[in-house]
């Protein structure tokens, strides 16, 4: 975990403290404006009681936060992200330029790692936990809580298993402690150089379950790849909005001529998509989950292996039985429960159109 940051700071200190006091997710500081918060997808500004920030502001804000070692990284990167800790809780911080200035967003981290029921997860969530080994997708745009859901899988495993759990982050953002299994959570540029140079390692500390941030990366994908058809429960994620797109993106990364063989190790190795959304409220108090899983069958893994993935959805639809279910299907429920507005649903809906007939049927 990240140490204490640097001490003696007394703006930044209040800023922090309010965002605690308020349970305040997200804020925003940039050059000519107060400090921003989001409250759900809403941005507001905080502006009673502090002034606008200069260059000179941001510029202080953020070299308070971060280390000399952190300084090279953003300077060189132009980008940098890590967490840190204040006040017995823990944030995530970003800070990259612009305008020749610093910009930073800040995220405070929820202090429990979520319980898979607390967040009305289905069964099938806890089933692919269960696996000894394949490749599990959690897929969505910024802000749709792949995190969260990702973390309450492995504390899942964590309090119910004798495995030994591995994760590569960039950043930490929830704390695991050691239950029935041993977990260990390597930070990218604190504990680790790169993802690439963890994979590459991670089979040498023999873990039986691994979880790494993201396959950004054709080489991120074939060693996710490998260690799924090795002997490993692998968890990770794309930004990708649906299960058809997410087994399109990963094929796609390949040259022409290795996508057939991608296809025969995807099929094999791919064993579930969680792909997720969350709604605001019709009142704007909460957000909501809407999910659209995929589970591997005959029919998804013939569909991987015969590049028919447009078929996919169809299959979603048709196996809804075997906890398969389409994004909009949340959605339909959502609209007539009265839970979200049409301007919400038709925003994050992958097919409109299914959603409209559905409502008139």
């Amino acid at each position: 975990m990240k140490g204490v940051i640097k001490e003696d700071h007394e703006p930044r200190d209040l800023l922090l403290q309010i965002m605690i006091d308020n349970n305040w997710s997200d804020m925003y500081l940039t050059v000519w404006s107060v400090p921003a918060i989001k409250i759900s997808w809403d941005i507001i500004r905080v502006d009673e009681w502090v002034d606008a920030f200069t260059a000179q502001d941001t510029k202080n804000f953020a070299d308070s936060l971060i280390t000399e070692d952190q300084l090279i990284i953003l300077e060189r990167d132009k980008n940098l992200d890590f967490s840190f800790s204040f006040a017995d809780r823990r944030f995530r911080c970003n800070v990259s330029y612009q305008m020749w200035c610093h910009m930073i967003v800040l995220r405070l981290l929820v202090l429990d790692v979520p319980n898979i029921d607390d967040l009305w997860l289905t069964d099938s969530y806890k089933q692919v936990t269960k696996l000894w080994q394949w490749l599990v997708l959690v897929t969505g745009p910024t802000w749709s809580g792949k995190t969260t859901t990702l973390a309450s899988m492995i504390d899942y495993i964590n309090r119910n298993q004798n495995k030994h759990i591995i994760t590569i982050e960039d950043p930490i953002e929830y704390v695991h402690k050691h239950k029935e299994s041993i977990i260990e959570q390597k930070e990218v540029w604190r504990d680790v150089l790169d993802y690439e140079m963890a994979l590459m390692w991670v089979m040498r500390q023999n873990p039986q379950v691994i979880f790494f941030w993201e396959m950004r990366s054709r080489k991120e994908i074939e060693m996710a790849l490998t260690l799924a058809e090795t002997g490993h429960l692998v968890f990770s994620t794309l930004h990708t909005r649906s299960a058809y797109q997410t087994v399109s993106r990963i094929i796609d990364s390949f040259d022409w001529e290795d996508k057939k063989q991608v296809r025969m190790q995807l099929s094999d190795a791919l064993v579930a998509v969680f792909s997720q959304r969350l709604l605001k409220s019709s009142d704007g108090s909460w957000v909501n989950l809407a999910k659209e899983i995929l589970m591997k069958n005959s029919a998804i893994a013939n569909l991987i292996r015969e590049n028919e993935l447009h078929q996919i959805p169809s299959v979603l639809q048709m196996w809804s039985r075997e906890w398969m279910c389409l994004l909009e299907d949340d959605i339909v429920e959502y609209i007539n429960t009265w839970v979200i507005t049409e301007e919400e649903w038709y925003k994050y809906a992958n097919n409109p159109k299914f959603v409209r007939e559905s409502l008139n049927s």
